[in-house]
């Protein structure tokens, strides 16, 4: 059986009372029904996992039944999930997915070129946070996450008092200071490879002298544990989409700027209709309308998912980017990745790709789980272009500014041939195009980086602050050194010289909030932020 017996995933009208509800399914067709709460998957949409016993009821007449409750919206079975698995194979200059020169990767010659642009896109910007510094955030939902890996960049909740049994932030999670396992319904972000390798793709943290570099260099990565059943993937969207619910209602003091999700697994085996699955497919225009762009990893089967279906990658919705693998010669993987000329949107590299695994070690894996964050990275890049105009459009329409993005995504594509008919775009990510794109629309003046310093050469404590500010600088400036304080809106709050390698700095008439932090020395410039709690 593909689904859990006795389960069905239930989305009620807002005014409808669940209690109510389930005393009117007390007995069906003569038979008590023993029906029962057993979750709350989604308070915002009034999503639950209820439960009867399969062994008196029949499962399909009871679905059937409910469906056309007229307090219902939408009903279904809660099926299994499973990971896109990426087998395992045994620095920067072996990503060639970011950069291909012809190197040896694994015993694969590749193709000078037959990559996504990446250090070209770099020219503009290598990621983090956007204009007005507002810090950019890749939600992934996955197995499990080493979230004390030391080259990935953890998003932690700092709205959350951590392990005080409190739900400091009102968001309906308790204690979600580093996201939330949506499997076990607590804050525990267990281990794993899988979610481990996907992150590393997407944000490894650049430019550290630590092992590989991500394709944002500095973005933060939202671990959410979401693989075991389809009620547990509505529960960990629900979660994503609750915290940039909160960040654009707040304006940025609650919530994080999750602009996209990735999502490396689906069902079992393809074949599965959507039609079967209207409440995960719903997911995507939901988390859209916030903002946030869903990037899912097709099948690791070679099956044309336009005749056979697949979810979620069959789920129609234009907020969601469905993605294939393709291989260092610029090939659909031919072992095994599915295609689709509707339902594939484009390639991105998944072959003998290095990234992060548990324990601070980096292993090569093989599987559209791996192309997907790419993408994912991708998104998250187009975000962090310093250009006013985009922050504004981010903040005041932030579903159409998700669109926007995913169209510069599939224009900025290299057409390919083993692609063609294969896929929406017909090509591979190039990101260093969609860029081009995108400045293009936004008409910016956007220049080349000034050098970043390494953010080990500067500490700022305490972080978060409450008065006094302390900053200390590892290597002495020969001139004046600089910091700066930007809210969300990109408005300067606080500036001030640096005369010394310490110095202390008197914040307490800063409002609360987080804060993007610019120190310029002689030899360069360090961003990164501080929340202020006066």
């Amino acid at each position: 059986m593909n689904h859990i017996d006795g389960d069905l995933i239930v989305m009620m009208k807002k005014d409808i009372k669940g209690t109510d509800f389930i005393s009117a399914y007390s007995t069906f067709q003569g038979r008590a029904t023993e029906l029962r709460f057993s979750q709350l998957l989604s308070k915002r949409m009034n999503i639950w996992l209820l439960h009867f016993n399969s062994s008196i009821i029949n499962g399909n007449a009871l679905l059937s039944a409910i469906k056309h409750d007229n307090r219902v919206l939408n009903a279904q079975f809660n099926f299994f999930v499973k990971p896109r698995n990426t087998p395992d194979d045994p620095d920067f200059k072996f990503q060639w997915g970011l950069s291909n020169t012809g190197q040896s990767v694994q015993g694969i010659t590749g193709i000078s070129g037959a990559d996504i642009s990446a250090e070209d896109a770099w020219d503009l910007t290598t990621g983090g946070t956007m204009a007005n510094g507002a810090t950019i955030v890749i939600a992934i939902d996955d197995d499990g996450f080493d979230l004390a890996h030391q080259d990935i960049r953890f998003w932690k909740n700092a709205y959350e008092i951590p392990d005080n049994q409190v739900d400091d932030d009102s968001n309906g999670y308790v204690d979600d200071y580093d996201g939330w396992n949506a499997v076990d319904t607590n804050n525990i972000i267990s281990s794993s490879s899988h979610g481990t390798k996907v992150a590393g793709v997407a944000g490894a943290t650049g430019n550290n002298e630590i092992g590989i570099t991500g394709m944002n260099w500095n973005v933060e990565i939202m671990p959410v544990i979401g693989l075991g059943t389809e009620a547990q993937v509505i529960a960990s969207y629900s979660y994503i989409l609750e915290m940039r619910f909160l960040y654009n209602q707040s304006q940025g003091t609650k919530g994080a700027l999750v602009v996209a999700a990735n999502a490396s697994l689906g069902l079992g085996e393809f074949g599965e209709d959507p039609a079967n699955h209207p409440l995960w497919c719903t997911m995507y225009d939901s988390m859209g309308r916030v903002g946030i762009l869903n990037v899912v990893a097709t099948s690791n089967a070679n099956v044309d998912i336009d005749v056979v279906n697949d979810v979620p990658t069959s789920c129609a919705s234009d907020w969601l980017i469905t993605v294939t693998n393709t291989t260092s010669t610029d090939q659909k993987y031919p072992s095994g990745a599915a295609w689709g000329d509707t339902t594939v949107d484009l390639g991105a590299p998944g072959t003998n790709i290095l990234s992060t695994d548990q324990n601070n070690a980096y292993t090569y894996s093989t599987g559209c789980s791996v192309s997907a964050p790419f993408v994912a990275g991708a998104v998250s890049l187009l975000y962090s272009l310093q250009c006013n105009q985009l922050v504004i459009d981010a903040l005041n329409d932030p579903s159409g500014t998700a669109l926007r993005i995913k169209k510069f995504i599939l224009e900025g594509i290299d057409s390919i041939a083993d692609l063609k008919d294969k896929t929406v775009s017909g090509g591979r990510l190039n990101v260093n195009r969609s860029l081009e794109h995108e400045v293009a629309y936004y008409n910016c003046n956007v220049a080349v980086q000034e050098p970043e310093q390494k953010k080990e050469n500067v500490r700022l404590y305490p972080n978060p602050v409450t008065n006094d500010l302390f900053v200390h600088l590892e290597v002495a400036s020969q001139s004046p050194s600089f910091i700066s304080l930007t809210d969300i809106f990109g408005r300067t709050i606080f500036s001030e010289l640096l005369n010394s390698i310490d110095s202390r700095l008197n914040l307490s008439k800063i409002p609360k909030g987080i804060y993007a932090v610019t120190i310029k020395t002689d030899t360069g410039m360090v961003h990164t932020s501080i929340i202020v709690k006066n």
